[in-house]
């Protein structure tokens, strides 16, 4: 294998500039996307601690869902719960469905440069085609990123408290997780939307 006949036809480095792909933009993508991978995984076992499911040697009904499912799922045992566990839980689930498709917009969006921003469009229809899909976008400005990868992150810890062995969300439904996945909705909501306007600032 050569590759320095990748590096003369594939020149990364050019695509990359063209597309205002700098190391700091790739990073906030990268923890995006990394932590959306580790939310779908403990999401399945926060699912099978609220059930009580032993999952050894069984195949669980979780096994190879779409994490719209598995946020399904959750929503379902989060109606069987009171009070701030109850709230907690319902609150992010909400915000969670707001981060995937912010998550899917980056992965499975194709990248442009519009202006000095890298942006992301999943489901364009530039030559007239239907889809089934609706369009969704996403502005990789050094805000949007830092609100987006803190919102996930916030996701992320709450859902990993929930999957541990003996995990009790009432203990995990603390004053500031509330807060936070408060924040989190609102901030992943505003930027899955597209009512978005990424030159208003609201936060």
């Amino acid at each position: 294998m050569s590759q320095d006949a990748l590096r003369r036809f594939g020149r990364a480095d050019a695509l990359q500039s063209a597309l205002g792909l700098t190391p700091e933009t790739g990073l906030g993508i990268a923890a995006i996307v990394s932590f959306a991978g580790a939310i779908e995984y403990h999401l399945e076992r926060a699912i099978w601690r609220m059930r009580g499911v032993e999952p050894r040697g069984v195949r669980p009904d979780t096994d190879a869902r779409m994490v719209s499912d598995l946020i399904a799922m959750l929503e379902r045992e989060a109606a069987t719960r009171d009070g701030e566990a109850g709230r907690l839980l319902r609150t992010w689930c909400a915000a969670a469905r707001a981060g995937f498709t912010v998550r899917h917009n980056i992965a499975h969006g194709v990248p442009g440069r519009i202006g000095d921003t890298l942006a992301y469009m999943r489901n364009p229809r530039w030559e007239g085609e239907v889809r089934k899909r609706e369009f969704g976008d996403f502005w990789a400005d050094r805000h949007a990123l830092d609100l987006v990868r803190e919102a996930m992150a916030t996701l992320l810890r709450i859902i990993a408290a929930l999957s541990g062995d003996g995990a009790d969300p009432s203990l995990v439904a603390t004053a500031a997780a509330l807060r936070a996945v408060g924040d989190a909705r609102s901030v992943l909501g505003e930027f899955a939307s597209q009512d978005y306007n990424p030159s208003f600032e609201k936060y």
